[in-house]
């Protein structure tokens, strides 16, 4: 059989008709040899290729991939393949033993946040020079010392609007600039049905003085971030280092006293009843498990935290929402020796039931709510102040100092026409406006950003403060439901909540909404804070559609409250159902509300929902059932209420 690698230069140079004598070969079997050996010389180049685009790719992720452990990834009780196929982009990167991957080793090393610009903010909206009334207790230490703080984030008047920038205040549609819009706002609070006096009382268009006149300085203030000194973790008598609320104790003496050198126990009281619980375990040297404790003295004990139901991890500081996610780093969580603090903003229309839920939900996790209103519907009407209005009357004092008021005075450009751009703007001025009166804050603090019906739960949130060794961005697992919890839908809403104070400026430009709807990776600036910080963005859910994180619960008013939801929705959201008288009628809402429907005529399949599961709705909810029963259970369920 010819052998094609044994044939000469020369063979394949013959003339035309000529034969090597003994050879055997003519010209076309030589030319085909020759497109042979070309073939083979390409692919041999393109494996050569494909092997250095492989190692290149692997040297560049070597930071991470030393790390992964792939038999506990094999092993682990809910594994994610999503993860598991991005194994080469799973983990931060570490210093040292001690280093924290997702912030730096001291907050002295944290680089500082830029300014952001913003449009300007009339410091006076009222009538005449009417004397400003501080409505409560804030810390608004202008210019404070902090690490990496906001010091250079000043409101500031922009100039000729050159180039526009979408966070700027536009020349027109100011409040009260024209007597035609004055007009058409009275015109519209004169068509409102009779039905909604009592709403209307309460969202701030009853008699009362305008509260505009009474927020002087309020919209303008900064607030200084002071750091968290709850002790959230003690250390027991044997040594072991627990997150108070997750680890199976009422009580615990933090100066305990020494028990005799053979105690095996510590004493924990629990309610008023002492009941004992093994603390110290007495094991031999060569039946101590890796990874259950640490060992003391000899290497004869071992001492660990007991956890409680729905706590888990070697210090029980790790939820059943984040234990059961698809966080790729869970083996490398470490307890932070300063708590991170954490921001929470939202944008507020009449939502206010849930806005006391989300407030003691999350009093203890959040350290700063900032809460935007505007005096302008997301369709371009006039409305009333009314968080303002519950703000100055001290409806909310016991949360007073933890919040800081955004006031939006002005609708965006282009908004009338697509509701989308006001959607997008609300978020980002109240980000840039927010944040930039936000002083001492520090680069690996926490920015959490939700629609007002979104409530996220304590638990994870005092994880990502708590924590160092997770990843970013991260979105949120919540509970659906709609007009109440009774109304239980299938699956979660997943929806990208947060990330760090630094990625948010380095990455999202400091806008809100790009956090929300924007791909990390789709972005210029992703790359760049991956290279100076050292992170690889790994984008990760707190929760999973089995283990709630959260709550959502859309449309969840009276009929009153839908009605007002349906005359302020965006024009951009089609159908726009506010659009349709019929579907604005009480009665119909309130049919709506007992079958389930929707707008459209049909009735979705919803399942089984009972009061008593876990997540079913917020604790403070459950635990003032008489103020919130109508979104606990279904207020028409039996009959339909007429007025």
């Amino acid at each position: 059989m010819l052998n094609p690698f044994l044939i000469s230069r020369e063979s394949l140079l013959q003339l035309p008709g000529q034969r090597q004598r003994g050879s055997g070969i003519d010209l076309k079997a030589c030319r085909g040899v020759h497109v042979y050996m070309m073939k083979m010389r390409r692919h041999r180049v393109f494996l050569l290729c494909t092997v250095g685009l492989c190692v290149i790719s692997f040297l560049h992720y070597y930071k991470a991939l030393h790390y992964v452990s792939l038999l506990r990834e094999l092993s682990a009780p809910y594994p994610n393949i999503k993860s598991f196929i991005m194994v080469s982009g799973f983990f931060w990167r570490e210093k040292g033993v001690a280093a924290t991957p997702i912030s730096p080793a001291s907050p002295e090393e944290a680089p500082p946040l830029p300014a952001l610009r913003q449009g300007v903010v009339k410091q006076s909206l009222g009538d005449g020079g009417a004397e400003a009334i501080d409505p409560g207790a804030l810390d608004a230490k202008i210019g404070g010392p902090g690490v990496a703080d906001f010091k250079d984030l000043e409101v500031r008047a922009m100039k000729e609007p050159e180039p526009p920038h979408p966070w700027e205040k536009p020349e027109e549609n100011q409040p009260g600039d024209s007597p035609q819009e004055k007009r058409h706002e009275e015109q519209h609070v004169n068509h409102i049905e009779p039905d909604l006096k009592k709403l209307l009382v309460q969202v701030g268009k009853g008699p009362l003085q305008d509260p505009i006149k009474s927020m002087g300085d309020l919209h303008t203030r900064t607030h200084q971030l002071q750091d968290d000194k709850t002790p959230y973790f003690v250390r027991t008598s044997r040594g072991a280092y627990c997150f108070k609320q997750g680890t199976e104790m009422a009580t615990i003496k933090e100066s305990s006293v020494r028990t005799g050198a053979g105690a095996t126990r510590d004493v924990v009281e629990v309610g008023k009843a002492a009941q004992r619980k093994t603390l110290g375990l007495q094991q031999q040297t060569g039946k101590v498990s890796k990874g259950k404790g640490q060992p003391m003295g000899s290497g004869k004990q071992l001492v660990k935290c007991v956890c409680r139901p729905g706590w888990h991890g070697p210090y029980c500081g790790v939820p059943t929402m984040v234990y059961h996610s698809n966080l790729p780093t869970k083996e490398r969580l470490k307890p932070r020796e300063v708590p991170r603090r954490v921001i929470n903003a939202i944008n507020i229309n009449h939502e206010f039931d849930l806005l006391h839920a989300r407030f003691h939900e999350l009093s203890q996790a959040v350290d700063l709510f900032l809460i935007c209103e505007s005096n302008f519907t997301a369709y371009g009407e006039r409305r009333p102040l009314s968080f303002l209005r519950l703000l100055l009357n001290g409806t909310y004092d016991y949360v007073r100092h933890k919040i800081l008021y955004v006031f939006l005075d002005h609708f965006p450009d282009g908004g009338r026409q697509d509701g989308w751009i006001a959607d997008d703007y609300l978020r980002t001025f109240l980000t840039r406006n927010g944040l930039s009166r936000v002083k001492g804050a520090r680069s690996d603090d926490v920015f959490v950003i939700n629609d007002a019906d979104e409530i996220p739960a304590q638990e994870g949130l005092l994880f990502l403060k708590l924590f160092d060794g997770w990843t970013e961005p991260f979105a949120i697992h919540m509970r659906k439901s709609l007009y109440g919890f009774f109304w239980k839908q299938f699956g979660t809403l997943e929806v990208v909540s947060g990330c760090t104070l630094r990625m948010l400026r380095d990455v999202y430009d400091g806008d809100g909404i790009k956090l929300r709807r924007r791909e990390y990776y789709s972005l210029p600036g992703f790359r760049k804070y991956e290279n100076d910080t050292g992170h690889i963005l790994v984008q990760w859910s707190v929760g999973s559609p089995f283990h709630f994180a959260g709550w959502h619960c859309s449309w969840c008013f009276t009929p009153e409250g839908i009605y007002f939801k349906l005359v302020s929705a965006q024009n951009g959201d089609f159908p726009r159902w506010g659009d349709y008288e019929d579907k604005r009628d009480l009665n119909y809402i309130r049919e709506l509300i007992r079958t389930g429907g929707w707008f459209d005529g049909s009735v979705q399949e919803y399942p089984p929902a009972d009061p008593k599961e876990h997540m079913y709705a917020p604790k403070y909810m459950l635990e003032n059932r008489k103020r919130y029963n109508y979104l606990l259970e279904n207020p028409y369920k039996h009959k339909i209420q007429t007025e």
